[in-house]
């Protein structure tokens, strides 16, 4: 089936801005009438979070047992790591303050110059520098490293249900989060 022909389940955000102190449920939201199920491609977010966001899909009436679970990334914000020395402009390999904060493909920041993460070590990264129409620079030790990964993220579920149901959480409690979009694409 084409892209076009799928239909979306959009969620209203509680607040414009809010800061997620405790775990937050969708109601159940049916997608078709129940004599059939439909397939549920993704979940779909727009959102700006210094945290990330994990969220679990529960499907046809079982709130217990999530049928698939994901997480969107921070994006803004500091990440609470530094660079230990400072960096040239050349090299390809950054080592952070980090243990394991980083993945794969996330992007993040150091002074002006933003890198993605190709692959993701403990404490030592391969990036592709000056991404995003920066340039790549020398960094001077105890540089901070900000997120910026994208704010809009959509992540494949693929999944057969009747009704679904929705939650998310952060790590932090102190930290606002704006989800400005979240839905659910099916067919």
């Amino acid at each position: 089936m084409p892209i076009t022909d799928s239909k979306v389940k959009a969620f209203n955000p509680f607040t414009p801005i809010e800061s997620l102190s405790t775990d937050r449920q969708t109601g159940w939201f049916q997608f078709t009438d129940l004599a059939r199920k439909v397939f549920v491609r993704r979940i779909n977010a727009t959102y700006s979070s210094p945290d990330e966001i994990t969220f679990k899909v529960y499907v046809d009436g079982d709130d217990v047992n999530e049928v698939f679970s994901g997480a969107f990334r921070a994006n803004v914000g500091a990440t609470g790591v530094t660079l230990p020395a400072g960096s040239d402009d050349s090299t390809e390999t950054l080592v952070t303050s980090s243990t394991s904060l980083f993945k794969n493909g996330d992007w993040i920041q150091v002074d002006s110059e933003i890198m993605k993460i190709i692959s993701a070590g403990s404490t030592t990264h391969t990036v592709q520098r000056g991404m995003r129409g920066t340039t790549a620079a020398s960094h001077i030790m105890d540089a901070p490293i900000v997120w910026k990964n994208y704010p809009m993220d959509s992540i494949k579920i693929g999944n057969r249900a009747k009704y679904a149901q929705v939650q998310i959480s952060t790590s932090s409690s102190t930290n606002p989060v704006e989800i400005s979009r979240m839905e659910i694409e099916y067919e």
